[in-house]
């Protein structure tokens, strides 16, 4: 099996690129593919950019060019289920893109993809459950030696829990509470919201291929969003993508 890992923020990506050995490059419209081992798997590491169509790119290249069977995705989202806080990782376990609408046209639902005819993309079980266990074996044994207790607090992050569920995709960064709540009514049981994964999943899904999507949740999709994000990301997201990463590696099958 070859791995494909896609961060949404570059300094997630160089987290994990250290961990590699037998290292190779190279430049594919304007992206940096970094491929060698890492615990023994074969993995294409690549920074995403932001969006459902930059990610879809870089999806589409790592299968087409790097021959990865296995797609996982991890970033930051915004909480829309009041439940969550700043720090807990979401696993999705189904994905919708919450800007398709082609519903005026006859027969075609709202967020459902034309021609394919699915508004949800589900994620396997096994995937699911093992990015949890991964996340939570992270949390449990590995943040507290990875992380200061400084750095969490200010983030106000206490005791982080992994959860899973949908995460919806679109090309905004939701920080509006009237945009929030309309999202939520329209699409029950929503976990959070981000930018990508959705769009990955698609790709996933029409080569017949596993995706798997990590979020660490770093505001909470309305007016209190963390107001220090690059802070956010470079001091607290990075290190439990890079942690939730490697154990997610070492429970998977070659």
């Amino acid at each position: 099996m070859r791995i494909g890992i896609m961060g949404a923020m570059a300094e997630e990506v160089s987290q994990l690129r250290p961990h590699l050995s037998e290292v190779t490059t190279e430049i594919r419209g304007m992206r940096e593919y970094v491929s060698g081992q890492l615990l023994g798997k074969s993995v294409t590491l690549v920074f995403s950019r932001w969006g459902k169509v930059a990610a879809s790119s870089t999806a589409t290249t790592l299968v087409e060019r790097y021959g990865v069977d296995c797609l996982v995705f991890t970033g930051v989202a915004g909480a829309l289920d009041p439940s969550l806080n700043i720090g807990d990782i979401v696993v999705a376990s189904r994905l919708v893109q919450h800007d398709m609408d082609a519903s005026a046209l006859p027969g075609i639902e709202k967020y459902e993809i034309p021609l394919l005819g699915v508004s949800r993309f589900n994620v396997d079980e096994p995937y699911v459950s093992s990015a949890r266990r991964a996340a939570e074996a992270y949390l449990s044994e590995d943040l507290s030696r990875d992380i200061s207790d400084e750095a969490l607090k200010e983030f106000h992050i206490s005791e982080p829990q992994v959860t899973s569920g949908m995460i919806a995709s679109g090309d905004q960064f939701i920080a509006d509470t009237a945009v929030a709540q309309a999202l939520c009514r329209q699409l029950p049981g929503l976990k959070c919201v981000e930018m990508e994964g959705a769009a990955v999943a698609q790709v996933a899904y029409e080569h017949n291929i596993p995706c798997i999507v990590l979020r660490t949740i770093s505001d909470k999709a309305d007016h209190s969003a963390v107001v220090d994000f690059p802070k956010f990301v470079s001091n607290i997201a990075c290190h439990f993508t890079c942690g939730s990463v490697l154990r997610l590696l070492a429970l998977m099958d070659d």
